[in-house]
């Protein structure tokens, strides 16, 4: 692309950057909802939701109006209204077993008149919207009728729901974790948003609720019914990732309230989930806890997806543990990644200190920060970063935050953190800037990747220019590609065991004026051969000195020009160069060695 239209590309970048630290301040817009089967022994604790699914209504038996729950419960819910007015109350209709959504649905004077009746519902008790969970269409699983037109007319029931109840009431649907029955692409339009059952995925050998695949995980992941549902039409900003406040096993179904604590836990530290197992390392259980809960928080923040819900909140502790860490995590007044989630993660069920898998190191922090509104090709690195730096955490060895502004933060708390990986972004807004200078300044480390460093005549930043230690942008390559690397000096620590000189893979290389090699405070480490030149096809780059790592010895940092698209991790020596760089910075020592302090 041209300079013009990369400085327009980026200036938006750094809008969007803006807006989103605006809206997500301390994640305020989040949802953290709860699904509520009935008032038991006290109304929800408001302070802890925003959002309040109460269960079961029905299809009547004559497939034309509401069966609503016995009891008064849902006018209680309603009631907390007046101790919290922004609280949303929605009815939900269905769950497992419910039947009679076949016959209604098909039938469009039945169908109407359904709708008509939500909207009678959501007016005479002051509801906030209606919640279709029906489980599910053109499926039988659950003991219910079923037809193959289903699907499609599961679409017209939302239609014609979003036209009795209106725009300005909430429209929501649960969906199964594998996005199968529902023509998402069709149905969105009607959605405010979708609840994804990300539980009950696994047999009583397997965990039902892993956030990523290990070897207990069960048919699906957390992580991959998000990608499932996005892959079938859902946008981020409309998906709300499920969590159970249960367990599965062979001892069934058994709430959080009524789990014992006097069994040996056994974290897995891929699924990201605890678990019981026997001496032969066989499954027994699989279940919640404050520290499984936070990393599935951490999950939602870090993908930009819309909030949380669970199911239920009855079955949660007297305490209200698991429903207080969703909510710390999604919208507490701390940023979303913070000691508390540290904490947790660092504690069994007895008190004790998780031992590192890093022998005899200390625990030490870092924090990745990414943009999740960036262009796709930046995205996808930052998702295979994030993958690479949590397997290069196998063991708990290091805490490793998420984050995607700086905002909300102060300084006595970002400075727990040895260093900020910078996934093409960088602090946009004055408080952010002013922070992030004052971390720097007072011995904080970065290390950034490509777009990290972007810089022009507008981004009005002139510490951060002399931070980098280069002038501003001057051109680039495009499309992506190879190119042949040579490593300036192997007297550092992050080109020890490099070879002289490797292909990395294909990536928009940056080029800046002035060039950081004529900055007297800058080692340039490596740089990107002559002998690519003429580089690009559409972008050109004919000639030059060309760095591609470097660091300001005034600091502790490393900046990496690599970055762009998802091949970025496929060669063995840039892992290594990307792992050494890590390295180097949080070791806050000249060998590097951050596990021999």
């Amino acid at each position: 692309m041209k300079k013009i239209a990369y400085s327009i590309a980026c200036t938006l970048m750094v809008l969007c950057c803006c807006a989103w630290g605006k809206g997500a301040d301390n994640n305020k817009d989040m949802i953290v909802g709860a699904y509520l089967m009935g008032v038991r022994n006290e109304l929800p604790d408001v302070n802890l939701v925003t959002h309040i699914n109460y269960a079961f209504g029905h299809v009547n038996e004559t497939f034309d109006g509401v069966m609503l729950p016995e009891g008064d419960g849902l006018g209680q819910v309603v009631g907390l209204k007046k101790v919290k007015s922004s609280l949303k109350v929605l009815l939900s209709i269905g769950g497992w077993g419910s039947g009679r959504f076949s016959e209604m649905a098909s039938d469009p004077a039945k169908r109407r008149s359904f709708a008509r009746d939500c909207a009678r519902v959501v007016k005479e008790f002051g509801l906030d919207g209606i919640d279709i969970d029906w489980e599910y269409p053109g499926s039988d699983l659950a003991g219910i009728s079923s037809s193959p037109d289903d699907k499609a007319d599961f679409t017209l029931l939302m239609r014609d729901l979003r036209a009795a109840i209106g725009k300005r009431k909430l429209l929501t649907i649960a969906s199964v974790c594998n996005a199968d029955y529902i023509d998402f692409k069709a149905v969105i339009p009607y959605l405010d948003y979708v609840n994804v059952m990300s539980y009950d995925m696994g047999t009583q050998n397997t965990h039902h609720a892993a956030l990523y695949r290990s070897e207990y995980a069960g048919n699906c992941t957390a992580d991959e019914a998000v990608r499932k549902h996005i892959a079938a039409g859902v946008p981020r900003r409309k998906i709300v990732m499920g969590m159970p406040f249960y367990g599965r096993g062979v001892e069934g179904y058994v709430p959080y309230r009524n789990e014992s604590s006097s069994d040996k836990e056994f974290w897995d530290d891929t699924a990201k989930v605890p678990m019981i197992l026997d001496s032969l390392g066989n499954m027994l259980f699989g279940y919640e806890n404050a520290r499984s809960i936070a990393e599935k928080c951490r999950y939602i923040v870090a993908n930009g997806l819309r909030g949380g819900m669970y199911w239920e909140y009855n079955a949660d502790n007297a305490s209200h543990d698991l429903a207080r860490a969703v909510y710390e995590g999604l919208r507490g007044d701390a940023p979303a990644a913070t000691a508390s989630v540290s904490d947790a993660g660092g504690r069994n069920k007895k008190g004790g200190v998780r031992p590192a898998n890093y022998a005899k190191s200390k625990r030490f922090k870092a924090l990745m920060l990414w943009d999740p509104y960036a262009e796709i090709a930046h995205v996808q690195f930052d998702k295979q970063s994030m993958e690479f730096f949590h397997r290069l955490n196998y063991g708990d060895g290091f805490v490793l935050d998420t984050t995607t502004t700086l905002k909300g933060y102060t300084y006595d708390q970002l400075k727990e953190y040895s260093v900020i990986i910078a996934l093409n972004a960088s602090p946009s807004d004055p408080e952010s800037r002013a922070l992030f200078e004052e971390y720097m300044e007072n011995g904080g480390g970065w290390l950034g990747f490509h777009a990290s460093a972007y810089n022009d005549r507008n981004t009005r930043w002139p510490w951060y220019g002399k931070f980098l230690g280069c002038g501003e942008f001057k051109a680039n390559n495009w499309p992506p590609q190879p190119a042949l690397l040579e490593v300036d000096t192997h007297d550092h620590p992050v080109t020890k065991n490099l070879p002289d000189s490797y292909v990395a893979p294909p990536s928009e290389f940056y080029q800046w004026a002035s060039e950081p090699r004529d900055n007297k405070d800058v080692q340039v480490l490596l740089t990107l051969s002559a002998k690519n030149y003429p580089m690009g096809v559409k972008d050109i780059v004919y000639g030059g000195d060309f760095p591609v790592v470097w660091t300001n010895k005034n600091y502790r940092m490393v900046y990496i020009n690599m970055g762009h698209g998802d091949e970025s991790y496929k060669d063995a020596t840039q892992q290594l160069l990307f792992l050494n760089a890590f390295r180097w910075i949080v070791s806050r020592d000249p060998k590097g060695d951050p596990f021999d302090r």
